[in-house]
């Protein structure tokens, strides 16, 4: 036998938890309240993006474009306000619930960003049937034929909106996930 096995010094093992728990007992941490601040940035990016230009051409003389607020962008600012402000609540009740609902407000922002992203014409068919006042069909046909004249895209406004939409959603359903694990 080795003259170690039989030391006077007392060695005791490390206490052991039972709780089951990953940190070694001790209950998951709440969301930070980076996961918040991160969500409100996404969705003042999301707010800021509804106020720019969505559909932009390459017309002669044309200066800027459509912005957002005239067609959809009043639902993606809405809701991006919303969002932010619900981001805000969020960080100070750490509740799960309202970390999914700015994820879902997220969602639906970045729903509207992809379907306008997808046809840049709709941006253009609202303003005519709101501002103008034509029909439906005339203003289908009249941004049919300014598609074929000019080439119109999607704006940076759009791609804002996606942008910060996304980041809500993301941070919104990081902030649930972990709201949940901390209960």
């Amino acid at each position: 036998m080795s003259e170690y096995s039989q030391s006077s010094y007392a060695q005791t093992a490390p206490p052991t938890h039972s709780t089951g728990a990953p940190n070694g007992g001790a209950a998951p941490a709440a969301p930070s309240k980076k996961i918040a601040i991160f969500g409100i940035v996404g969705s003042v990016i999301a707010l800021v993006g509804s106020l720019v230009n969505w559909v932009v051409s390459d017309a002669e003389g044309a200066t800027g474009g459509i912005k957002g607020i005239d067609g959809d962008g009043i639902i993606t600012l809405i809701v991006a306000l919303v969002a932010a402000v619900l981001f805000i609540a969020a960080m100070a009740t750490k509740k799960a619930v309202i970390y999914l609902v700015s994820a879902v407000a997220g969602l639906a922002m970045a729903i509207v960003a992809g379907l306008n992203i997808s046809d840049p014409e709709r941006l253009v068919v609202q303003k005519l049937t709101d501002e103008e006042g034509v029909s439906q069909s005339v203003a289908e046909k009249a941004a049919e034929q300014a598609a074929k004249l000019y080439d119109m895209t999607a704006g940076p406004g759009l791609y804002m909106v996606l942008i910060g939409a996304l980041l809500a959603l993301a941070l919104g359903v990081l902030g649930f996930m972990k709201a949940r694990a901390a209960r």
